[in-house]
């Protein structure tokens, strides 16, 4: 791999840690906002929600705008946008302009990452460790998301809310530098300018084995979203502080990046139906573990709730990658559609949970969501999915 190549992978990972880490800040400071604002449980996940749907399901929109541009637009003003206006949601004074910053700075993130999980795919050329790098570029992301709630939760403790506005330096400064790190996208990467929209979706959507890969995400997504808003709210209630809530949470998700690197080895040994597998059966035990110490043995049950992220994440890189090999005329629409479109639809999970959290317990929406995830991993995996995994493993055997 040529060097300029690599210094555009490291330089889209830099940046994908980057937007990541704003999509994550407001984690463990949704108990406080949502005292300050005096809103409810149900409000403010509606509120998150909408936002992951109004930002994500258009993130295919993205991808088929970004698969015909040599410019890196969104690339450079998505993570602007993150930077500046998750920021201003910490210190905003009203549901209304809560509701209107969270918007706006998750179509930041959605803007990002379409067009940069295809670029990822582009300058790897082919090459056919693809898994592996997609699997770090994907790591990296999941840890600057992992980051964010310890950064958030310290700077509040500390310093004030206010000082969250300093959050915006970093995310500008890293925009700026991966504009002239990574090149223009090459002209032979570039879709045809007649090809539409709509049919380019109705060719992704015929596949049952994307809509299979489809499926699986929408549920990863939607079990990561719901342990990751709702487990502050727990921590909380079991003494937890702020810092440690969310130094808690920022392993829980660190881990899940160490897992989603470490997927493309764990793939070549067990094949990638089995790494799915692995990771949706593993979700349940857990959760019914860690709740069930969290009485008796606070420290023991925290442990568990972060194991629990190394599994939820596992498949990522795998379902991404295979999506884009299925369609790989259309990776950034493919990707939109596996990072930013599944996510959205996992979103809206949030909305009905956050209604059962408020009148059956947090705890109940933990073992659905887990449930959830254990019937994914027994009906989730088609035979086109099968049939396409063990080409795929037979072609890692030959390599």
């Amino acid at each position: 791999m040529k060097n300029a190549d690599k210094k555009a992978l490291a330089g889209l990972g830099s940046g994908h840690f980057m937007v990541d880490w704003y999509a994550s800040v407001l984690v463990p400071l949704y108990p406080v906002i949502t005292a300050k604002l005096g809103i409810s449980l149900s409000f403010i996940s509606a509120i998150i929600a909408f936002g992951h749907m109004f930002s994500s399901m258009l993130q295919p929109v993205f991808g088929y705008v970004s698969d015909k541009l040599r410019h890196r637009t969104f690339m450079f003003w998505g993570l602007i946008m993150s930077s500046v206006f998750i920021p201003l949601s910490v210190v905003s004074n009203s549901p209304e302009l809560l509701t209107l910053f969270l918007i706006l700075g998750m179509c930041g993130n959605a803007f990002y990452h379409p067009q940069v999980t295809c670029l990822v795919n582009t300058f790897c050329y082919n090459n056919p460790k693809l898994t592996k790098y997609m699997g770090v570029f994907l790591g990296l992301g999941t840890i600057g998301y992992a980051i964010g709630p310890v950064c958030s939760s310290n700077a509040a403790a500390y310093f004030g809310e206010h000082s969250l506005l300093f959050f915006s330096i970093p995310g500008i400064l890293a925009a700026i530098l991966i504009y002239f790190v990574v090149p223009k996208i090459p002209l032979d990467t570039v879709c045809p300018a007649h090809e539409k929209f709509l049919p380019v979706m109705k060719e992704i959507l015929a596949s049952k084995a994307i809509l299979g890969l489809v499926l699986i995400a929408v549920v990863k997504s939607g079990v990561s979203i719901s342990f990751g808003t709702y487990m502050p709210f727990i921590l909380k209630e079991n003494g937890f502080s702020l810092s440690q809530t969310g130094f808690i949470v920022t392993l829980f998700f660190t881990i899940s990046g160490i897992a989603t690197m470490l997927s493309s080895k764990i793939e070549e040994k067990i094949g990638g139906a089995n790494v799915i597998r692995l990771s949706f059966f593993s979700v349940l035990p857990l959760t019914l573990l860690f709740l069930f110490f969290m009485d008796k043995a606070p420290v023991v049950s925290a442990l568990l709730f972060i194991l629990t992220g190394f599994f939820i994440l596992l498949s990522v890189s795998v379902t991404v990658v295979s999506a884009q090999k299925i369609m790989n005329r259309h990776k950034g629409v493919i990707s939109g559609v596996m990072q930013g479109f599944s996510w959205g639809l996992g979103a809206l999970f949030l909305a009905p949970m956050g209604l059962i959290g408020e009148h059956f317990g947090v705890d109940k929406v933990l073992v659905i969501m887990s449930l959830i995830a254990f019937l994914t991993g027994i009906f989730g995996i088609t035979k086109e999915l099968r049939d396409i995994f063990e080409k795929e493993a037979k072609s890692l055997g030959k390599n």
